[in-house]
């Protein structure tokens, strides 16, 4: 293991930035976060997480805490938007589980093991250097590393990084937002031509619902002669908690350091959320840079080309869920319905292996002396 420390600055108290400081200080670092908003609030909405994600939690020592959230076992559907069952499964045929909570209660685990002392709330990052300097509106502090963990629209990525990938709209339309009442007897998802959506169990006796749907749709009505209980979950909804927006996405830059900088979750690889890795990813970053730490080009070395390879699926998932073609949503809707459940749960359990319950902190970070 690596046994240099020293300053770490970290901009955003997000999910990202908030498990780079605890993984940074369990290596004996001395961080300092910045965070714009003056609390952490409950903004957003529901998060799913997987194998990955748990297991990454676990190594900052905050896993059993995010467990208690764990979705109970049950079958769900994959439906078309006629209301057909193309497949069914069950919760445990995603190795490892899955944990549903809201965002704001996976911050406020996080927030708890991060000592208020090392958060500057109410700070905004005017600028930061790729020798370690982080600028605010009052001072200037220089660092041993920054870590930039200030989301798709990242002023570190932007002022760092001499020809920084641009922001691009994906023109996919999003909705998200929490039940406070029970799940429905019918949980899982539904896809459609040119749209999809999803029902998913939390803790609490709450719900889980997120759709998103191509352009030119742009309304929840698009659902409204979806099969039940889509419609009345989209009912009962309250206006002011739907998180609603176009998704976002950058390109994987060809290095996610440069200087004494080092990019993190959406800062280096926002991507659509079709596999619902955005928190993951961004949870296992924040084991590897600070493995890595101070070297953040091994740290790049080592993620570049997971994140990469998860942007390239991402983008490519809707085309399965919302092919945008009444005839290619057709020829999925046979192929997945003639296929037997059992195979089908076995190419999902592999693949949700393989791309997810694989990752293992890396050992050439945690072997380094």
């Amino acid at each position: 293991m690596g046994t240099t420390t020293g300053r770490a600055g970290i901009v955003g108290g997000g999910i990202a930035g908030l498990a780079a400081a605890i993984a940074l200080r369990r290596r004996g670092w001395d961080v300092t976060v910045y965070e714009r908003a003056p609390r952490f609030t409950e903004v957003g909405a529901g998060i799913v997480l997987s194998a990955n994600a748990l297991h990454a939690l676990d190594l900052l020592g905050v896993g059993a805490r995010v467990r208690s959230h764990l979705i109970i076992d049950r079958p769900g559907t994959v439906r078309n938007q006629h209301g057909r069952i193309l497949l069914t499964a069950r919760i445990d045929d995603f190795v490892g589980g899955l944990v549903a909570l809201h965002r704001a209660d996976l911050i406020s685990i996080l927030a708890a093991a991060v000592p208020a002392e090392c958060v500057r709330h109410g700070t905004e990052v005017t600028g930061v250097r790729p020798d370690g300097r982080i600028e605010t509106h009052s001072d200037t502090e220089r660092y041993d590393i920054v870590i930039a963990a200030d989301g798709v629209h990242s002023r570190a990525r932007t002022a760092v990084w001499p020809h920084p990938p641009p922001v691009r709209r994906t023109g996919i339309s999003s909705w998200r937002w929490i039940l406070d009442r029970p799940a429905p007897d019918e949980v899982g998802v539904v896809w459609g031509r040119y749209a999809e959506c999803g029902i998913v169990p939390m803790s609490g006796d709450r719900t889980m619902f997120f759709a998103g749907a191509r352009r030119p749709i742009t309304s929840l009505d698009h659902f409204a002669d979806w099969p039940d209980p889509v419609p009345s979950v989209i009912a009962d909804a309250t206006p002011d908690r739907i998180v609603t927006g176009d998704l976002l996405e950058i390109a994987v830059p060809r290095h996610l350091w440069r200087g004494r900088v080092a990019l993190i979750g959406d800062a280096g690889h926002a991507m659509r959320p079709t596999l619902g890795q955005g928190a993951g990813l961004a949870l296992e970053d924040a084991v590897v840079v600070a493995d890595c730490a101070p070297d953040l080009r091994q740290y790049s070395v080592i993620r570049r080309r997971r994140v990469a390879a998860m942007n390239i699926v991402s983008r490519h998932g809707m085309r399965l869920t919302a092919p945008g073609s009444t005839l290619l949503a057709a020829v999925r809707d046979v192929a997945v319905r003639t296929t037997p459940d059992a195979a089908a749960v076995r190419l999902l359990r592999t693949t949700n292996s393989r791309l997810l319950g694989a990752w293992k902190r890396p050992r050439s970070a945690t072997d380094r002396g």
